[in-house]
């Protein structure tokens, strides 16, 4: 009895809500669970990068443009979800054909058990720092693999009202309260106010990508926490102003205050405060959900084969994020897991563009992905190996291109250049089927 009664919750798909939670969630609601999912430790990085080549001031608007634009796109896909009622899945599938949905349900699946993963190694790596105690990451990664997989476990709006709602998001706000109030009384504006750029990498194009990708990361996620919103309005705006506000904070907390303890050393950030033992409660509520958040997505993606596997596949990702973790350098799959949200930058903008005229060809759409990826590869064709050998085979082997793009070219952002193409690439040769539908 045991068993068939496991078997039935594991084929079961999720439930809806929990705790009588049966109400719409609002902008505000949306705009506390994009700004605890954008409260990563890792949103300091662009900020710790851009200076000291870009000056304090430049860094600034950096961080103010490119987190607006990520999450303005951020916001964009959360409407469109919810104005059609589908997933991410669903959204891809309905942008490049349906018969195209397994393979995008395959490829979410590699994605989000790769940022699970990553996102796992960090809150293991973090942990052990702050307690001084290396010896216990395989502890770590097994205790915070299964706090994400409880969170994942339930019910989205429980999981967005209760644990973000009332948890995760106030300690993160604590806490970059505490290190921006800290910083200000310890050290007051820093002299990098009045010092001069030193140039180099990152450019304030390059800035602008890094600071742009932190939103960016979560919109192969975004549209599965969807289901529930009031409006597409409510959805869009929430996620815009939760994640730009957030990122912005962090990247410039990043900016001013990385200096003073270690220049690329996050965890320090935690351990430089005073909180002793409650740096293992900051790191649970800033990196635990990121952990939930993919591995959700990860049952969104298993359900496209099949109400039944919806669960299995949600397990299965948390299962694989936390052995990776125990048995590997899983710090090091970051470049991949960039990669694969830069494969995705340009597909959605491909479907923002077909909400907008949807009668045109699917070979359009294929032809604006893919013309999407390779602009985005010419100017950052990224760091690994493999993907940077295809691209320089397509520019130089093929085209016969400077590979990468350097001059005045590298100060346009890859990330506005991609989109730039997926959309346009698409809109351009469809605008015939938007005019001829207008007229009749």
């Amino acid at each position: 009895m045991a068993v068939r009664e496991l078997t039935r919750w594991v084929t079961a798909p999720p439930a809806l809500a929990a705790f009588g939670e049966s109400q719409r969630l609002t902008a505000r609601t949306y705009a506390l669970l994009w700004g605890g999912l954008s409260m990563s430790m890792l949103a300091f990085l662009p900020g710790a990068y851009l200076v000291p080549a870009l000056t304090l001031r430049d860094a600034v608007v950096v961080a103010l443009l490119g987190s607006a634009a990520g999450a303005a796109m951020l916001g964009a896909v959360a409407a469109v979800a919810t104005k059609r009622g589908q997933n991410t899945v669903g959204l891809l599938s309905s942008a490049l054909g349906v018969p195209a949905g397994t393979l995008f349900a395959t490829f979410l699946l590699l994605r989000h058990v790769t940022w699970a993963t990553f996102a796992l190694a960090f809150a293991t790596e973090a942990a052990t720092h702050v307690l001084g105690a290396g010896d216990a990451a395989v502890l770590w990664g097994i205790a915070f693999g299964a706090v994400g997989l409880v969170l994942a476990l339930l019910p989205a709006q429980t999981f967005v009202r209760r644990w973000m709602g009332w948890f995760a998001f106030w300690v993160g706000l604590l806490l970059i309260a505490l290190i921006t109030l800290t910083g200000v009384v310890s050290y007051g504006i820093p002299v990098l106010h009045d010092a001069d750029g030193m140039g180099g990498w990152p450019t304030v194009a390059q800035g602008f990508d890094l600071v742009a990708a932190m939103p960016l990361l979560w919109l192969p996620v975004v549209a599965d926490y969807t289901r529930d919103a009031r409006s597409p309005r409510d959805a869009g705006l929430g996620a815009f102003a939760g994640a730009a506000v957030i990122t912005a904070w962090f990247v410039i907390v990043g900016a001013l205050w990385v200096f003073t303890v270690n220049a690329r050393d996050v965890a320090a950030f935690v351990t430089a405060l005073p909180l002793g033992v409650g740096g293992l409660v900051v790191i649970l509520a800033l990196e635990a959900d990121q952990v939930a958040a993919n591995v959700y997505a990860a049952s969104m993606a298993g359900g496209r084969f099949g109400y039944r596997y919806f669960r299995p596949a949600l397990m299965a990702a948390g299962a694989l994020a936390a052995v990776f973790v125990v048995t590997t350098n899983a710090m090091g799959v970051e470049d991949f897991a960039l990669m694969l949200s830069n494969l995705f930058l340009p597909l959605f903008g491909v479907v923002i563009a077909r909400h907008l005229i949807p009668e045109a060809p699917k070979p359009f759409a294929w032809a604006a992905w893919i013309a999407g990826i390779l602009a985005f590869g010419w100017i950052d064709p990224s760091t690994v190996g493999p993907w940077h050998d295809v691209m320089k085979v397509v520019y130089v082997g093929i085209l016969q291109a400077p590979f990468p793009l350097g001059g005045e070219l590298t100060q346009v952002p890859a990330t506005a250049v991609s989109l730039a193409v997926a959309f346009g690439g698409y809109l351009l040769p469809s605008w015939p089927w938007w005019f001829f539908r207008k007229e009749f």
